[in-house]
């Protein structure tokens, strides 16, 4: 029987690891635009997975987007 990440604990899902096509779509951002924001240091740092491989903590991208949510619009 497979599970499914909602029916997973929420510890394990957030462990769950990105590449960087999926951690740019759970952003809705590009792919270029996610390694823009990687190379500035905007975003949670990656994982090495391999040699030229990242990948992102599900974990670490869900605290980001509620951080970037909740600071207050400056003019």
């Amino acid at each position: 029987m497979t599970q499914t990440l909602t029916s997973l604990p929420d510890g394990i899902v957030r462990q769950r690891v990105l590449n960087t096509s999926e951690a740019a779509a759970f952003l809705n951002f590009s792919v270029s635009h996610l390694r823009r924001l990687y190379r500035r240091g905007g975003i949670p740092a990656p994982i090495q997975l391999g040699a030229r491989k990242l990948g992102w903590r599900l974990g670490d991208l869900i605290d980001w987007v509620a951080a970037r949510q909740s600071r207050p619009v400056t003019a």
